[in-house]
C-alpha cells in the first residue's frame, strides 16, 4: 500500500522496521510562493532564506534586492523593509539568513561584516558586528538554536601544507574554524579549527579571483543546539557534538558511500552556479563543470535543527531531487530516517512543516511550505 502512494515524506524511526513510526509530508505545498505574482508583481528576486511566523505570514530575505519581504498567510506582499546602502536597517549583501528564535530572522551581510535581527514586522529589532571587538575569523554559514543559541563556521582558508590536488591544481584543500556567539555578536566560546572541505579557484568575467565550493567535493557544515555545536566531518561519515562546558564526542552514523554520477555532477554545478550573481553564473557553470569528478560522494552535504531541536543530516548532494536525511538527537542517537521526495533547498523546518525554494521550469524561484505530519 505504502508503495502505491505518491507525494509524501516518510521519516522512519529507530532501526527495527516493527517499530518505526511514520511522519508524512503532503508532497503539494499547503503555500507556494513564485517570485512575480500573476499580475506581474515582485514578490522577491532571489530568496537567500526565510522562516515562517507565528501568525502564518512569511519572512524572506531576499539577496536581489537586499530587502525584507514580509508576506501574509497567503503569500501576498504586505511590505519590504531595507535596502541597498550602510545605513540603519540597509544592507550591502545577504550571504545568509535563517530563523533564530520565535518570531526572528537572522541576516548576515558579509559586505558590511554585520549580522542584522529582524522582527515579525520585518524591521530590525538590532545590528551587531560579528566578531564584535575580536580577531576572530570572518563568519561564512551560521547556525542559530530554536532559543537563539547562535554559532558560525568562517570562510574557508587554504590549509597549510597541503599538497596540490593531482586531479586539477584548481582544486584547493580548506579549512575553516567554528565559533559560538553572544546576542551582541562577541565570541563565547572557541570550538576550534576543522577540515572545511574543498573550493575551486575561479576567475571572473572581469578578471578578478575568487573561489565556490567543489561540485560533490567534501565540505564541512554546522548546526547550533541549545547547549551543543554540532560539527559534520568533511570526509568521513561522522558527527562530533562539542557541549557548551567544552566535553566532544564523536558519532559514526550509518552512511554508505559511493562514486557520484555525471548527472549527480551537472545538477551540483548548476545549483552552486545558481548562487552567484548573474552576471558570473554562467562563467561559474563553465569554470565549474570543468573540474574532475571527485572519487565518491560527500557524506553530509548539510545540517539543520528543526523546531524540536533534531538535527538533519543531508546525505544526498546538492541539486539532488530528491533528499536523503538521517536526523539525531543532540546526544548522537539516530532517530530517524527522511527520505524527501522534492529537491528543494531547506530553509526552516517546523512542528508540522517544512519550508524551502525551489526552481520551476521557466527559471522562476519559488518560496514553498509542505506539510508534516508527524505521528
Amino acid at each position: 500500500m505504502r508503495s502505491k502512494l505518491t507525494g509524501i515524506l516518510l521519516l522512519l524511526f529507530g532501526p527495527d522496521a516493527a517499530a518505526q513510526a511514520t511522519w508524512v509530508v503532503d508532497r503539494t505545498p499547503i503555500l507556494d510562493v513564485p517570485g512575480v505574482s500573476t499580475t506581474g508583481t515582485l514578490i522577491f528576486g532571489y530568496a537567500a532564506g526565510g522562516m515562517r511566523l507565528a501568525d502564518g505570514g512569511l519572512l524572506i530575505a531576499d539577496r536581489a534586492e537586499n530587502s525584507i519581504r514580509v508576506l501574509d498567510a497567503t503569500g501576498k506582499l504586505v511590505r519590504s523593509v531595507g535596502r541597498t546602502g550602510d545605513g540603519p536597517g540597509e544592507f550591502q549583501s545577504m550571504l545568509w539568513a535563517g530563523q533564530c528564535g520565535s518570531d526572528s530572522l537572522l541576516v548576515w551581510d558579509l559586505r558590511r561584516r554585520q549580522a542584522t535581527m529582524i522582527g515579525s514586522s520585518g524591521t530590525p529589532s538590532r545590528q551587531f558586528s560579528v566578531p564584535a571587538g575580536d580577531t576572530a575569523q570572518v563568519p561564512f554559514q551560521f547556525s542559530c538554536s530554536p532559543h537563539g543559541t547562535i554559532a558560525y563556521r568562517s570562510a574557508p582558508r587554504p590549509m597549510r601544507g597541503a599538497m596540490p590536488n593531482p586531479q586539477n591544481p584548481n582544486i584547493v584543500s580548506v579549512t575553516a574554524a567554528v565559533y559560538r556567539i553572544g546576542p551582541g555578536g562577541t565570541i563565547t566560546q572557541r570550538l576550534g579549527d576543522i577540515p572545511a572541505g574543498e573550493v575551486v579557484a575561479m576567475v571572473s568575467p572581469s578578471g578578478g579571483r575568487g573561489a565556490a565550493p567543489r561540485p560533490l567535493g567534501r565540505t564541512a557544515s554546522i548546526a547550533a543546539l541549545d547547549d551543543a555545536v554540532v560539527i559534520s566531518s568533511a570526509d568521513s561519515a561522522f558527527v562530533i557534538v562539542q557541549q557548551a562546558g567544552g566535553q566532544t564526542s564523536h558519532h559514526q552514523l550509518p552512511i554508505t558511500l559511493r562514486a557520484p554520477t555525471r548527472t549527480e555532477f551537472d545538477e551540483a554545478v548548476r545549483a552552486t552556479a545558481s548562487m552567484g550573481p548573474a552576471s558570473m553564473r554562467q562563467a561559474m557553470a563553465q569554470q565549474l563543470a570543468a573540474i574532475p569528478l571527485p572519487d565518491r560522494l560527500p557524506a553530509i552535504s548539510a545540517l539543520f535543527v528543526d523546531s524540536e531541536g533534531l538535527v538533519w543530516i543531508q546525505t544526498t548532494p546538492p541539486g539532488a531531487k530528491a533528499l536523503d536525511f538521517l536526523v539525531m538527537r543532540g546526544d548522537g542517537r539516530v532517530v530517524a530516517r527522511a527520505q524527501v521526495p522534492l529537491g528543494i533547498t531547506l530553509f526552516e523546518i517546523g512542528r508540522d512543516y517544512l519550508m524551502g525554494s525551489y526552481t520551476d521550469a521557466a527559471d522562476e524561484m519559488h518560496v514553498a511550505m509542505y506539510r508534516l505530519r508527524r505521528q
